[in-house]
């Protein structure tokens, strides 16, 4: 058990401290995120579109309906790169379903504290909700002004990064602390008879 809690313990610290610095980066560079960020997509989309056709070339008894998958998805990447502001407004609802994922899981440790008799579990569970209120702005917000979304997902995103990384210690103290209890309960009791 003590493996596994380590092991979420470093998963969400390393999630943490990259949603730390792709908060930072979009905070300051909006607008180069965002064109960046189309760019790889579509790349990526007519990379796999190009493999896609190819298989389709080399096997098709394999791979039948490969080729019109992969025309597809080339189609798709050149029109993402070619309009790339198209994809932009989806960026923000993308972002914002991430921070509201990441706040039910630190709800859900807010409350799994709770059940391991942590006093200070309500702190963690205004600070998941807040992170819960980013996005659902970031959402929101997106079908308004892009910039300003992103701006805002990227304060989302410092915030969510930072308090994760708190909840995650508090968590791994309040189940130390546990494990400690609950060791120190199975300790063997022997009476020993007193000398008349």
């Amino acid at each position: 058990m003590r493996e596994t809690l380590k092991r979420i313990k470093a998963d969400m610290i390393l999630s943490a401290v990259l949603c730390v610095i792709l908060g930072i980066v979009i905070l300051f560079w909006p607008e180069q995120t965002i064109g960046l960020f189309c760019r790889v997509l579509a790349a990526g989309l007519i990379v796999m579109g190009v493999l896609y056709v190819l298989s389709y070339f080399n096997n098709r008894l394999m791979h039948p309906f490969s080729g019109i998958l992969g025309f597809v998805v080339l189609f798709v990447g050149i029109w993402i790169f070619l309009k790339p502001q198209s994809v932009a407004s989806l960026i923000p609802i993308v972002i914002g379903v991430i921070l509201v994922v990441h706040a039910i899981q630190d709800i859900r440790l807010a409350f799994e504290v709770r059940r391991n008799n942590y006093e200070s579990w309500w702190g963690m569970l205004v600070i998941a909700s807040v992170s819960m209120v980013f996005g659902i702005l970031s959402i929101v917000k997106a079908f308004g002004i892009v910039t300003f979304a992103v701006r805002m997902i990227g304060i989302g995103l410092i915030y969510d990064g930072v308090s994760d990384l708190w909840i995650v210690t508090t968590a791994a103290r309040a189940a130390k602390a546990f494990l400690q209890d609950a060791q120190a309960v199975d300790v063997d009791y022997k009476e020993v008879d007193g000398e008349e």
